[in-house]
């Protein structure tokens, strides 16, 4: 999977603005089916789907591709 690492600042700037304590870009790891993205709020994990459809045609993320992003998004601060 190769893609650009502004396709995830592109998605976490979408993300945001339903919930900016998700924080800032920090890095990412590969997982199974996708990257793990490490911000300075948590993390969140984000299909390879998910970055194929916002690298090849953003029009085509819909909100709810949004809102299940952060459906996975665990806080620095969750215990």
């Amino acid at each position: 999977m190769q893609f650009s690492v502004y396709v995830i600042y592109e998605l976490l700037i979408r993300a945001q603005e339903f919930d900016p304590g998700i924080g800032d870009y920090q890095s990412y790891k590969k997982i199974n089916g996708g990257i793990s993205v490490i911000t300075t709020g948590g993390s969140l994990d984000i299909p390879t789907y998910l970055l194929d459809k916002q690298f090849n045609n953003p029009a085509l993320v819909s909100q709810d591709d949004i809102l299940g992003l952060l459906g996975t998004y665990k806080s620095k601060h969750h215990f």
